[in-house]
């Protein structure tokens, strides 16, 4: 889990410098950079962090010069996994990247497992908008939230306090 962890950690330390480039339109190479250095941590081109590499700036007013650094995601727990296709998989589950205000409730579930040697993200679970349950986001259209395989061990990391439904996700055995 420790690697699973530091992985997320070097990820969501990468989120932030793009979300910092990316409020300025002279970083523009430089934001596409990390968005493509964080696209090649993903098993799959429908993945991502929400970064995408664009091919232009966006209009000026989209700019914000003296925007404050951006937060890291919150890591609320990881679900170890043996499944039949992968071996080891871990289920994340995250907040939304520079979470404001100090708002705590789980956003994305992104799935990892071990490829050649690499940790990879392979798919991203979020919660339907329309009502309290898991909705494939993007990756192995194969996986399924509620059926990843056997669950090995439950690491806990910081509950969630803002939302019912992601507090009684936090403390399933999932």
């Amino acid at each position: 889990m420790e690697k699973v962890k530091e992985f997320l950690k070097f990820l969501f330390e990468k989120e932030q410098i793009a979300i910092d480039y990316g409020n300025r339109k002279n970083d523009f190479d430089k934001y596409n950079a990390v968005a493509n250095e964080i696209k090649s941590y993903m098993n799959d081109t429908t993945l991502g962090f929400g970064l995408p590499v664009l091919e232009k700036p966006a209009p000026d007013f989209f700019y914000e010069e003296n925007a404050p650094y951006p937060n890291p995601r919150h890591l609320y727990k990881i679900s170890h996994y043996q499944n039949n296709n992968y071996g080891n998989l871990w289920a994340c589950y995250v907040s939304v990247p520079n979470p404001y205000m100090d708002t705590k409730r789980i956003n994305d579930c992104f799935i990892i497992t071990e490829i050649n040697g690499d940790l990879k993200i392979i798919a991203n679970f979020g919660p339907d908008i329309d009502q309290p349950k898991w909705q494939f986001y993007a990756g192995d259209r194969d996986l399924k939230i509620d059926s990843l395989g056997k669950l090995q061990t439950i690491e806990r990391i910081m509950e969630p306090t803002d939302d019912a439904w992601s507090i009684e996700q936090y403390k399933k055995d999932i």
